[in-house]
């Protein structure tokens, strides 16, 4: 059976990073921006080893090593392992315009050339890339969710259920987080480590979780915290993310954010999603 082989390819600022990201979480073994000189030795490599499904991106630059890159996909095109789609990616000039103001990027030919400029010229060095591709996308009107639904269905790839949510608790004393892409203070709730026979246990404990959920206030913000919570996970998950890591803290992360943390988990589980839970200082202090 032949070893599967897409080259991503097409306008700077169209979407191949993406793309490629999107072939990356379905189990392509992904490699970016290779310069063209070194395709056929990476494909020879490739051969040799028990990859069977490879993902890589070819852009603009490749031009600038004086490599055709018509010439070069089309020998490619003839290789007798590889089962190869070609993917061309192209987008209207205000969009690109846009997307680069945004990011603050440079496109490849801007040391040279205007934007607008270094955009036209690289549509013309292409064209010719465009017209042997199995597969063109306008990503104009794309969002990332469009992009992988429209890859997915061309690709008769099923979908992996890779979106899965990390809660975790933590203590500010011993620092936030740096992998969380939401952090929540719980600071304010009723501490348990003011009383004596609650201070050397944790949230894992039913009568420390029974303790912080038994003050209004923490039921109070507990139901407006998990309906928050929910609305974004669902709107992550629409936009094509793979996860999202919610870390919930207190002063030790030993009382109220892991009894928090541990609610969460619990409900967000019943909802359906793949969730994995850590108390990072759950231990610390002791």
């Amino acid at each position: 059976m032949k070893k599967k082989l897409v080259i991503i390819t097409g306008i700077s600022g169209a979407g191949k990073n993406t793309a490629l990201e999107i072939f990356e979480s379905q189990g392509y073994f992904c490699t970016d921006n290779l310069p063209g000189l070194l395709v056929e030795d990476f494909l020879r490599i490739i051969e040799e080893k028990d990859i069977n499904k490879t993902a890589i991106s070819i852009d603009i630059r490749s031009k600038h090593l004086f490599v055709d890159l018509k010439e070069l996909l089309k020998k490619i095109q003839q290789r007798e392992y590889f089962d190869i789609k070609i993917i061309f990616l192209d987008s209207e000039d205000q969009i690109l315009v846009n997307r680069y103001k945004e990011t603050r990027k440079n496109h490849p030919l801007s040391m040279k050339f205007s934007l607008l400029e270094g955009i036209k010229r690289e549509r013309e060095v292409m064209e010719d890339v465009k017209g042997i591709a199995n597969y063109i996308y306008d990503t104009t009107n794309f969002s990332v969710k469009d992009l992988q639904k429209k890859i997915l269905e061309d690709f008769n790839i099923e979908k992996k259920d890779s979106y899965h949510i990390n809660i975790s608790s933590f203590g500010y004393k011993y620092g936030i987080p740096i992998d969380a892409d939401n952090i929540f203070d719980v600071r304010f709730l009723k501490n348990p480590f003011y009383i004596n026979e609650l201070r050397e246990k944790s949230g894992q404990d039913e009568e420390v979780f029974n303790y912080v959920f038994s003050d209004e206030v923490t039921i109070e913000f507990y139901e407006k915290f998990k309906n928050l919570i929910c609305y974004m996970i669902d709107k992550y998950q629409y936009e094509g993310r793979d996860k999202v890591a919610i870390a919930i803290g207190c002063t030790g992360g030993k009382h109220r954010s892991v009894s928090l943390a541990r609610k969460l988990h619990e409900d967000i589980s019943s909802l359906g999603y793949k969730v994995y839970l850590e108390h990072r200082d759950i231990n610390k202090g002791r």
